[in-house]
């Protein structure tokens, strides 16, 4: 999934898009786009909304699937299309969150066992 924060604007108080892959073709794909708001609950703080503001598909084929190429990574060039069908754009300033997992502590590794020593014996006396 890509997520993208964006400026919400006066027709669409959208400022979090999140595109998944919807199908795929031999050439072509389908991307759903959702997209959240921002609101000031009781307190005054921003919270996220609970239902998405707008939820579409977005149809990668014939020109811009052509145009696709290595100008862009792919999570860069799905995403301005999704933002250019929404009129929305990035937002330059967004922070981005990013959950640590912690590391868990490795296991000592069990010593190993001293190998049997290897003797040959003639074959066929």
């Amino acid at each position: 999934m890509i997520e993208i924060n964006t400026i919400p604007t006066a027709e669409l108080n959208v400022s979090k898009v999140a595109v998944s892959l919807n199908s795929a073709l031999e050439f072509g794909m389908q991307f759903s786009v959702v997209g959240w708001g921002k609101f000031k609950n009781a307190e005054g703080e921003d919270v996220w909304g609970t239902t998405p503001l707008v939820s579409t598909l977005l149809n990668v084929t014939g020109p811009t699937w052509d145009a696709w190429g290595s100008e862009k990574d792919d999570a860069t060039y799905v995403g301005d299309l999704a933002l250019a069908q929404l009129g929305l754009q990035r937002d330059p300033d967004a922070v981005i969150e990013v959950e640590e997992t912690p590391a868990e502590p490795a296991e000592p590794a069990e010593p190993a066992e001293p190998a049997e020593p290897v003797t040959e014996e003639p074959v066929g006396e």
